[in-house]
Protein backbone atom coordinates (compact mmCIF):
# COMPACT_ATOMS: atom_id res chain seq x y z
CA UNK A 1 0.00 0.00 0.00
CA UNK A 2 1.67 3.14 -0.81
CA UNK A 3 1.80 5.95 1.96
CA UNK A 4 -1.02 8.13 2.19
CA UNK A 5 0.36 11.77 3.18
CA UNK A 6 -1.17 14.11 6.39
CA UNK A 7 -3.23 17.30 4.58
CA UNK A 8 -0.90 19.36 6.75
CA UNK A 9 1.94 18.28 4.55
CA UNK A 10 0.30 18.32 1.02
CA UNK A 11 -1.28 21.95 1.48
CA UNK A 12 2.52 22.95 2.72
CA UNK A 13 3.84 21.60 -0.39
CA UNK A 14 1.24 22.97 -2.29
CA UNK A 15 2.27 26.57 -1.19
CA UNK A 16 6.03 25.26 -2.87
CA UNK A 17 3.90 24.44 -6.04
CA UNK A 18 1.92 27.02 -6.61
CA UNK A 19 4.88 29.53 -6.31
CA UNK A 20 6.82 27.78 -9.07
CA UNK A 21 3.81 26.37 -11.61
CA UNK A 22 1.60 28.72 -11.94
CA UNK A 23 -2.18 26.86 -11.80
CA UNK A 24 -5.55 27.82 -13.76
CA UNK A 25 -7.40 26.35 -11.02
CA UNK A 26 -6.98 25.97 -7.56
CA UNK A 27 -5.30 22.43 -6.23
CA UNK A 28 -7.46 19.80 -5.50
CA UNK A 29 -7.43 16.71 -3.15
CA UNK A 30 -8.93 13.23 -3.08
CA UNK A 31 -9.88 11.33 0.07
CA UNK A 32 -11.97 8.72 1.95
CA UNK A 33 -14.23 9.53 4.84
CA UNK A 34 -17.04 7.62 6.24
CA UNK A 35 -19.34 10.12 6.91
CA UNK A 36 -20.74 12.52 4.30
CA UNK A 37 -18.79 16.21 4.70
CA UNK A 38 -21.17 19.25 5.67
CA UNK A 39 -20.33 21.09 2.61
CA UNK A 40 -20.48 19.08 0.10
CA UNK A 41 -22.30 18.08 -3.05
CA UNK A 42 -24.03 15.13 -3.59
CA UNK A 43 -24.55 14.20 -7.22
CA UNK A 44 -28.20 13.05 -7.40
CA UNK A 45 -29.02 9.17 -7.31
CA UNK A 46 -30.27 7.73 -10.66
CA UNK A 47 -29.62 10.67 -12.23
CA UNK A 48 -27.27 11.08 -14.68
CA UNK A 49 -24.67 14.17 -14.63
CA UNK A 50 -21.20 15.02 -15.21
CA UNK A 51 -18.53 16.00 -12.21
CA UNK A 52 -17.00 18.21 -13.95
CA UNK A 53 -20.09 20.21 -14.13
CA UNK A 54 -19.48 20.69 -10.77
CA UNK A 55 -16.06 21.50 -10.67
CA UNK A 56 -16.46 25.69 -10.34
CA UNK A 57 -18.21 24.50 -7.14
CA UNK A 58 -15.14 22.90 -6.60
CA UNK A 59 -12.91 25.78 -6.75
CA UNK A 60 -15.50 28.07 -4.61
CA UNK A 61 -14.63 25.73 -1.46
CA UNK A 62 -17.37 23.35 -1.70
CA UNK A 63 -16.65 19.28 -2.14
CA UNK A 64 -18.49 16.42 -4.32
CA UNK A 65 -18.93 13.38 -2.85
CA UNK A 66 -19.12 10.26 -4.41
CA UNK A 67 -20.32 6.36 -3.07
CA UNK A 68 -22.14 3.71 -3.83
CA UNK A 69 -25.20 5.34 -4.77
CA UNK A 70 -24.13 8.50 -6.23
CA UNK A 71 -21.27 8.87 -8.55
CA UNK A 72 -23.06 11.21 -11.54
CA UNK A 73 -22.82 8.22 -14.31
CA UNK A 74 -22.42 4.72 -14.44
CA UNK A 75 -18.68 5.25 -15.87
CA UNK A 76 -17.52 7.34 -12.80
CA UNK A 77 -19.43 4.39 -10.46
CA UNK A 78 -17.55 1.88 -12.14
CA UNK A 79 -13.62 4.61 -12.46
CA UNK A 80 -14.37 5.13 -8.72
CA UNK A 81 -14.23 1.46 -7.50
CA UNK A 82 -18.25 1.45 -6.46
CA UNK A 83 -19.47 -1.08 -9.35
CA UNK A 84 -18.15 -3.30 -12.32
CA UNK A 85 -18.16 -2.19 -16.05
CA UNK A 86 -21.86 -2.48 -17.56
CA UNK A 87 -21.70 -5.35 -20.29
CA UNK A 88 -22.95 -2.65 -22.77
CA UNK A 89 -20.06 -0.18 -21.99
CA UNK A 90 -17.66 -1.27 -24.45
CA UNK A 91 -20.55 -0.94 -27.23
CA UNK A 92 -21.25 2.78 -26.31
CA UNK A 93 -17.42 4.06 -26.04
CA UNK A 94 -17.59 2.15 -30.11
CA UNK A 95 -20.66 2.74 -31.44
CA UNK A 96 -21.71 6.06 -29.73
CA UNK A 97 -18.95 8.08 -28.77
CA UNK A 98 -16.53 6.58 -31.18
CA UNK A 99 -13.63 6.36 -29.15
CA UNK A 100 -12.21 3.28 -29.86
CA UNK A 101 -12.17 1.56 -33.51
CA UNK A 102 -15.16 -1.01 -32.08
CA UNK A 103 -15.94 -2.83 -29.56
CA UNK A 104 -13.71 -5.67 -29.11
CA UNK A 105 -11.09 -3.05 -28.20
CA UNK A 106 -13.34 -1.23 -26.20
CA UNK A 107 -14.31 -3.74 -24.24
CA UNK A 108 -10.41 -4.59 -23.55
CA UNK A 109 -10.53 -0.93 -22.49
CA UNK A 110 -12.72 -1.62 -19.70
CA UNK A 111 -10.35 -5.17 -18.60
CA UNK A 112 -7.68 -3.02 -17.90
CA UNK A 113 -9.24 0.10 -15.84
CA UNK A 114 -10.77 -1.86 -13.01
CA UNK A 115 -9.78 -0.23 -9.68
CA UNK A 116 -10.33 -1.62 -6.22
CA UNK A 117 -13.35 -0.91 -3.64
CA UNK A 118 -13.23 2.57 -1.75
CA UNK A 119 -12.26 1.66 1.90
CA UNK A 120 -14.62 3.63 3.19
CA UNK A 121 -18.35 4.92 2.16
CA UNK A 122 -17.29 7.85 0.66
CA UNK A 123 -15.22 9.38 -1.99
CA UNK A 124 -14.00 13.29 -1.65
CA UNK A 125 -13.08 15.78 -4.18
CA UNK A 126 -12.16 18.85 -2.91
CA UNK A 127 -10.31 22.14 -3.36
CA UNK A 128 -6.58 21.01 -1.76
CA UNK A 129 -6.51 24.14 1.14
CA UNK A 130 -10.51 23.23 2.11
CA UNK A 131 -9.41 19.46 3.48
CA UNK A 132 -9.15 19.74 7.52
CA UNK A 133 -6.00 18.91 8.61
CA UNK A 134 -5.32 15.51 9.56
CA UNK A 135 -7.13 13.76 6.65
CA UNK A 136 -5.40 11.59 4.65
CA UNK A 137 -5.11 12.81 1.06
CA UNK A 138 -5.01 9.95 -1.41
CA UNK A 139 -4.35 11.80 -4.88
CA UNK A 140 -3.49 15.80 -5.85
CA UNK A 141 -4.74 17.00 -9.36
CA UNK A 142 -3.19 20.10 -10.17
CA UNK A 143 -4.66 22.41 -13.23
CA UNK A 144 -2.30 23.98 -15.36
CA UNK A 145 -1.38 25.84 -18.39
CA UNK A 146 1.05 24.80 -21.23
CA UNK A 147 3.55 26.72 -20.00
CA UNK A 148 3.43 25.15 -16.07
CA UNK A 149 2.93 21.76 -17.93
CA UNK A 150 6.21 21.52 -18.95
CA UNK A 151 7.92 22.38 -15.92
CA UNK A 152 6.07 19.44 -14.27
CA UNK A 153 7.18 16.81 -16.56
CA UNK A 154 10.61 18.00 -16.22
CA UNK A 155 10.38 18.04 -12.42
CA UNK A 156 8.98 14.37 -12.82
CA UNK A 157 12.21 13.26 -14.48
CA UNK A 158 14.57 15.39 -12.25
CA UNK A 159 14.83 12.43 -9.34
CA UNK A 160 15.26 9.50 -11.91
CA UNK A 161 17.25 8.26 -14.51
CA UNK A 162 14.34 7.46 -16.77
CA UNK A 163 12.62 9.67 -19.01
CA UNK A 164 8.99 7.88 -18.94
CA UNK A 165 7.80 9.35 -15.44
CA UNK A 166 4.77 10.78 -16.66
CA UNK A 167 2.08 9.13 -19.16
CA UNK A 168 -0.65 10.77 -21.08
CA UNK A 169 -3.54 7.44 -21.24
CA UNK A 170 -6.74 7.39 -23.08
CA UNK A 171 -9.08 7.82 -20.09
CA UNK A 172 -12.04 9.59 -19.39
CA UNK A 173 -11.67 12.76 -17.43
CA UNK A 174 -12.29 11.61 -13.84
CA UNK A 175 -10.04 8.42 -14.65
CA UNK A 176 -7.19 10.40 -14.95
CA UNK A 177 -7.94 12.83 -12.25
CA UNK A 178 -8.54 9.91 -9.67
CA UNK A 179 -8.24 5.90 -10.94
CA UNK A 180 -5.04 5.98 -12.90
CA UNK A 181 -2.92 8.14 -10.19
CA UNK A 182 -4.26 6.33 -7.81
CA UNK A 183 -3.36 3.07 -9.19
CA UNK A 184 0.01 4.25 -9.28
CA UNK A 185 0.42 4.70 -5.62
CA UNK A 186 1.11 1.46 -4.82
CA UNK A 187 4.10 1.17 -7.47
CA UNK A 188 7.71 1.72 -6.84
CA UNK A 189 8.14 4.71 -9.32
CA UNK A 190 4.68 6.38 -8.98
CA UNK A 191 4.22 7.99 -12.11
CA UNK A 192 2.44 11.82 -12.54
CA UNK A 193 -0.03 11.45 -15.25
CA UNK A 194 -1.74 14.17 -17.69
CA UNK A 195 -5.43 14.16 -17.95
CA UNK A 196 -8.51 15.82 -18.92
CA UNK A 197 -8.31 14.79 -22.22
CA UNK A 198 -11.04 13.28 -22.77
CA UNK A 199 -13.47 15.18 -26.00
CA UNK A 200 -16.33 14.36 -23.58
CA UNK A 201 -16.11 16.74 -20.73
CA UNK A 202 -14.00 19.08 -22.35
CA UNK A 203 -16.68 21.86 -22.34
CA UNK A 204 -16.45 21.96 -18.60
CA UNK A 205 -12.88 23.12 -18.45
CA UNK A 206 -11.58 26.01 -19.86
CA UNK A 207 -8.68 25.75 -23.08
CA UNK A 208 -5.60 26.18 -21.71
CA UNK A 209 -6.39 24.37 -18.58
CA UNK A 210 -4.70 20.67 -18.68
CA UNK A 211 -4.66 18.07 -15.52
CA UNK A 212 -1.80 16.93 -14.01
CA UNK A 213 -2.17 14.37 -11.12
CA UNK A 214 0.18 12.26 -8.53
CA UNK A 215 -0.16 10.10 -5.68
CA UNK A 216 -0.13 12.29 -2.53
CA UNK A 217 3.62 10.68 -1.86
CA UNK A 218 5.02 11.27 -5.33
CA UNK A 219 3.43 14.82 -4.87
CA UNK A 220 5.15 15.41 -1.44
CA UNK A 221 8.57 14.06 -2.72
CA UNK A 222 8.53 16.11 -5.83
CA UNK A 223 7.40 19.19 -3.73
CA UNK A 224 11.41 18.72 -2.00
CA UNK A 225 12.99 18.57 -5.22
CA UNK A 226 11.53 22.30 -6.08
CA UNK A 227 14.39 23.59 -4.24
CA UNK A 228 17.30 21.82 -5.84
CA UNK A 229 15.90 21.74 -9.06
CA UNK A 230 15.64 24.34 -12.12
CA UNK A 231 12.21 25.44 -10.91
CA UNK A 232 13.99 27.65 -8.45
CA UNK A 233 16.58 29.25 -11.41
CA UNK A 234 15.97 32.86 -12.00
CA UNK A 235 15.65 31.37 -15.38
CA UNK A 236 12.54 29.29 -14.60
CA UNK A 237 10.93 31.91 -12.57
CA UNK A 238 11.03 34.94 -15.45
CA UNK A 239 9.64 32.37 -17.84
CA UNK A 240 6.77 32.07 -15.38
CA UNK A 241 5.75 35.76 -14.60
Amino acid sequence: MGKRMDSRIIKKGNRKFVSHFPVTLPSMGWYFSSVLPEDSIELQANKWTCMFKHIEDVTKGNKISFSQNSAGCSGAACYFGFTQPNEKAGGFLASEEKFKENIAYANEFYNQIKTEEPRKKYLILSKLEQIEDNICIEVVNYWVNPLSLSGLVTLSNFDSPENNNVIVPFASGCQSMWTIPYKEKDKKHPKATVGALDPTMRKYIASDTILFSVPSSRFNSMAKNIKKSFASDNNWLTLIK
